[in-house]
C-alpha cells in the first residue's frame, strides 16, 4: 500500500514538473495555426494542463478548425476518446469564442464553417457550430432590441 502512495505521489509530482517545462505560449501558437507537430503533442499536454492551460488548449483548437481542419478534428476524436483532468473537448472547442465583440465570433463563424464543411468528417462539430451560432445569433438579437 505504501508504495502505491509513494507512485502516486511520485507521478504528481512528475506532471506538475512537465507542466512546467511546457513552452505554453509557443506550443497554444502551434496548436492554432494548425501545425501537425504541436496538434500531435495536444494529448500529452492535456494530461498535465490546469483549468486555464486547458481552457487555452481548447481556444487554440477552436482556431485549428480553420488552420488544419482534418488534423484538428482527428485530435479532438483523441481528446474526445479520454478523460482529461480539465479538457472537455469537442463539446466546447467547436462552439468558437463566446466572449468576444460580435465582429470577431461572426468572422469565426464564417471561417470555420466553410472550412468544416469542406469535409465530410465534421457533423457533429458543423452541427455544434450552427447551434451555437444561431443561439448567439437570438440573444444578441434581444440585446439590440
Amino acid at each position: 500500500m505504501r508504495r502505491w502512495v509513494l507512485f502516486l505521489l511520485l507521478l504528481c509530482i512528475a506532471m506538475n514538473s512537465m507542466a512546467a517545462n511546457i513552452d505554453w505560449p509557443a506550443a497554444l501558437k502551434g496548436i492554432a495555426a494548425g501545425e501537425q507537430v504541436w496538434l500531435d503533442k495536444v494529448p500529452e499536454l492535456a494530461a498535465v494542463a490546469d483549468v486555464n492551460q486547458s481552457q487555452d488548449v481548447e481556444a487554440a483548437l477552436s482556431s485549428a478548425l480553420s488552420t488544419n481542419t482534418a488534423a484538428a478534428l482527428k485530435t479532438l476524436e483523441v481528446i474526445d476518446s479520454h478523460d482529461w483532468p480539465h479538457l472537455v473537448g469537442t463539446d466546447l472547442v467547436c462552439m468558437g469564442p463566446i466572449n468576444k465583440s460580435a465582429a470577431e465570433i461572426e468572422a469565426f463563424y464564417q471561417k470555420t464553417r466553410l472550412s468544416l464543411l469542406s469535409t465530410d468528417k465534421a457533423a457533429v462539430c458543423l452541427w455544434i457550430l450552427e447551434a451555437t451560432y444561431e443561439e448567439w445569433k437570438a440573444g444578441n438579437g434581444k440585446l439590440i432590441k
